[in-house]
């Protein structure tokens, strides 16, 4: 093979190295076949979701869920699809903010289911036990996790409260023996131990 053949293999073969390389170096679409219609497209739905999204609400329902949810999936798609950044939702807070306030809503909501369930006071029983305590734990996280005041639960707190006292006393375990007491035993025990021994030993000497 002649140099000026070896010479013109070389060179395809860079060529197409390089044509690999230019193609690799290109930003690639999340969204195959995707255009920049479509990212906008994407980003419009996002934010027209974000501004039905309530500010204020104080009761959970399907309604108020299902639109959180809605905008919250149209931002995901519109970033992981299309490459939307935060700057393309000037409205984002407003979305975050609403699932904060649904999560705090949903507490304070099984807080109140929980108590809610308590029967009255004259007809608790220790077997109701796990109800009471059950409520008393959903309405600590409501409270200390997501900062539920007594207003939010109205109410229900009393009931809360009347019925931990309506419940019977639980029975004390049996107390472990006292320190002196445990010496004494022990004390006796090597008397005993001790007095058999030298009996035996008596015993011993006679027979001999």
């Amino acid at each position: 093979m002649n140099k000026l053949a070896r010479y013109g293999i070389f060179f395809i073969v860079l060529m197409v190295c390089l044509a690999v390389l230019a193609v690799s170096s290109q930003p690639v679409q999340a969204t195959a076949g995707s255009t920049d219609a479509d990212k906008e497209a994407a980003i419009e739905a996002a934010n027209h979701a974000i501004s039905r999204v309530p500010k204020h609400f104080r009761h959970v329902d399907p309604v108020i869920e299902n639109s959180i949810k809605e905008a919250r999936d149209l931002v995901d798609t519109a970033m992981k699809d299309y490459g939307a950044t935060r700057g393309d939702f000037p409205d984002l807070n407003r979305l975050e903010e609403a699932e904060k306030l649904l999560e705090k809503r949903s507490a304070i909501q099984a807080a109140r289911d929980a108590i809610d369930k308590i029967p009255p006071p004259l007809q608790i029983t220790e077997e109701h036990r796990d109800i009471i305590e059950e409520a008393r734990r959903l309405t600590a996280i409501a409270m200390e996790e997501y900062g539920a005041t007594y207003f939010d639960l109205c109410w229900r707190y009393k009931v809360l409260e009347d019925a931990e006292e309506r419940l019977p006393e639980p029975e004390p375990e049996p107390d472990p023996l006292p320190v002196t007491g445990a010496v004494t035993i022990k004390i006796i025990s090597g008397l005993l131990v001790t007095g058999t021994g030298l009996l035996l030993f008596g015993k011993g000497k006679n027979l001999f």
